[in-house]
């Protein structure tokens, strides 16, 4: 009788000490992981924000690391005019990194140069591809391209 009691108490704290455990794994707080940000998640407005508000003038190393690729037509109708608005700009901006580049530039893009790469996509229909680096700049034959196709359409 006692072998039973003991081995019913024995079990009976294993299972209680078991279900406690797994609770605990089940419910403990996760940790934020860090999430690598991903050209898809942007648009091209929303891109040229992050690179212009992650810019500090006083910093050698300005860049945004992103992995992955840029989907097709990535730039909608309804960002042309945006893009054009500020494809004149020499505002300083971060360049763009990928997560594999081993090289860091100390160099500094500019918006307008985002702008114009981004336009010339959507205008040749082609997938973007900023390679491992890109420090773009703005380039007045490029604008001169665009705004004569633009005043074809």
């Amino acid at each position: 009788m006692r072998k039973t009691i003991l081995s019913l108490a024995i079990l009976s704290i294993l299972f209680a000490g078991s279900y406690l455990f797994y609770d605990f794994k089940i419910n403990k707080t996760k940790k934020e992981y860090f999430k690598p940000l991903r050209p898809k998640d942007f648009d091209p407005k929303a891109f040229i924000q992050l690179f212009t508000e992650r810019y500090k003038e006083d910093s050698k190393l300005n860049f945004v690391t992103m992995t992955g690729e840029f989907p097709d037509n990535w730039v909608k109708p309804q960002d042309v005019e945006y893009l054009i608005s500020i494809m004149y700009s020499k505002q300083k901006c971060c360049g763009y990194m990928n997560i594999f580049s081993s090289n860091m530039l100390t160099d500094n893009a500019e918006v307008g140069g985002f702008a114009i790469i981004f336009l010339n996509s959507y205008i040749s229909k082609t997938k973007i591809n900023l390679g491992l680096n890109s420090n773009p700049k703005t380039d007045i034959e490029s604008i001169k391209k665009i705004e004569k196709w633009h005043q074809q359409i």
